[in-house]
């Protein structure tokens, strides 16, 4: 059984240590957590009951590198400050890769390290995706789909086949992007928007068809 703490104390922290908790329930002595970890500057109120205790900042973890680990924060930039300044702490730190039993990953496809795939999910043949991606529950990503480093998908998003979302990009709760769209890095995309075109870097996009705000 492998040891594993989350980074962050909110929503997504909760739901991943739920899926965790479903990874044990189907595969026992696959992962065991041990609790959440946040930056010291961070707040650490918050209106929920953790179901693991809080045990500190990077300092814990720098002290425990044995112990694997999972960034469960929401927004892609603060994902990656985050991951990038563990990683120039120390290089060594393992980041899980974790699937929810409920998710459907075909063989061929690829997920990077520290990537997250919720329940009811589906990633068909030679997807792939970077690190430290997070795809909600009840997406589907088609054929020949790649994903950058520190992708964000909501709940429902669907990505037909060929389509590219660059690194940084967060994609709201029931979006759809048609075939072959390639999504520059650091792009928004509203929830219920239908991307039919290539979008350009760090914009905002909106509605039906999806344009920048």
């Amino acid at each position: 059984m492998k040891p594993i703490v989350i980074w962050g104390i909110g929503g997504q922290a909760r739901e991943v240590a739920q899926l965790i908790a479903d990874i044990e329930a189907r595969q026992p002595g696959s992962w065991s957590l041990q609790g959440f970890l946040v930056d010291e500057k961070a707040t650490t109120k918050n209106p929920h009951p953790l179901p693991a205790a809080l045990l500190g900042g990077m300092d814990w973890w720098l002290a425990h590198p044995d112990v694997w680990g999972i960034v469960a924060v929401g927004n892609p930039a603060i994902r990656r400050q985050i991951t990038r300044r563990l990683q120039q702490s120390n290089a060594q730190l393992r980041f899980a890769t974790l699937v929810h039993p409920l998710a459907w990953v075909a063989t061929g496809a690829s997920l990077g390290q520290g990537s997250v795939v919720y329940a009811q999910s589906c990633i068909s043949t030679q997807v792939r995706v970077g690190q430290h991606a997070s795809i909600n529950l009840a997406c589907t990503l088609s054929h020949d789909t790649v994903l950058g480093d520190c992708v964000s998908l909501g709940p429902g998003v669907h990505l037909s086949g060929g389509v590219h979302i660059a690194d940084d990009c967060e994609l709201g709760a029931g979006v759809t992007v048609i075939p072959n769209v390639h999504i520059a890095p650091r792009v928004t995309v509203g929830a219920g928007a239908v991307v039919t075109r290539s979008l350009p870097e760090g914009i905002t996009a909106m509605g039906v068809p999806a344009k920048a705000k």
